[in-house]
């Protein structure tokens, strides 16, 4: 089990509470109970307030005394949230927080596992070189705004041709679904195919 990315993502008297951990899942399981990680869908947040409650915990953690001022990003998203599509929601909150944050020299980081949750945490700004360094296998660590929320999927069909989409998360693929070389139908109009897909999360 490669743990070195601990010293960059959490305190010092954190990282004790993680040594039963004897496998990565296990691993993985301990920062989200302990509440030094938390997961949520790509749709939206599990809980209310799910984000804004953990990076302001986080933040008490990390920097005593500081107040992270929650209220005005949520009743902002409230007042937008009219013009949203699925999947909007959470990079909505994740991109005002950020700007409250780095003010005060933390940065939010994603562990990108290849799926379309969101493990989020919360660093300190200068961590962000070495926690990326990290190799781990749970995923790849980025700091927030370096993925662009989007998916690529890629299909071979049947002719030999190489098919890409390039989509939102959660976005289907329910118009120009077919082959660029012989053109059937690859994604029908429910975004659905018997194709195998390579899916990539960018």
């Amino acid at each position: 089990m490669n743990a070195t990315f601990l010293r960059y993502l959490v305190l010092p008297e954190e990282e004790k509470l993680l040594s039963t951990a004897t496998d990565d899942e296990q691993l993985l399981d301990a920062l989200l109970k302990q509440q030094y990680l938390t997961v949520t869908d790509w749709k939206g947040e599990d809980t209310p307030r799910q984000i804004g409650n953990f990076l302001q915990a986080r933040l008490h953690a990390l920097k005593p005394g500081f107040h992270l001022d929650i209220d005005s990003v949520y009743t902002s998203m409230e007042a937008e949230a009219s013009g949203f599509e699925a999947g909007d929601g959470i990079p909505f909150l994740l991109t005002s927080f950020q700007t409250l944050l780095e003010e005060e020299g933390f940065i939010i980081v994603l562990l990108d596992r290849g799926n379309d949750s969101y493990y989020i945490g919360l660093i300190p700004g200068n961590n962000k070189k070495n926690l990326k360094k990290q190799s781990t296998p749970l995923g790849k660590w980025r700091a927030f705004g370096e993925l662009s929320g989007e998916v690529l999927y890629t299909v071979y069909c049947s002719c030999g041709s190489m098919n890409v989409w390039q989509v939102k998360r959660g976005e289907l693929i329910d118009e120009e679904g077919t082959c660029e070389r012989c053109g059937q139908e690859i994604f029908d109009k429910k975004g659905k195919t018997s194709f195998p897909v390579i899916t990539e999360y960018i």
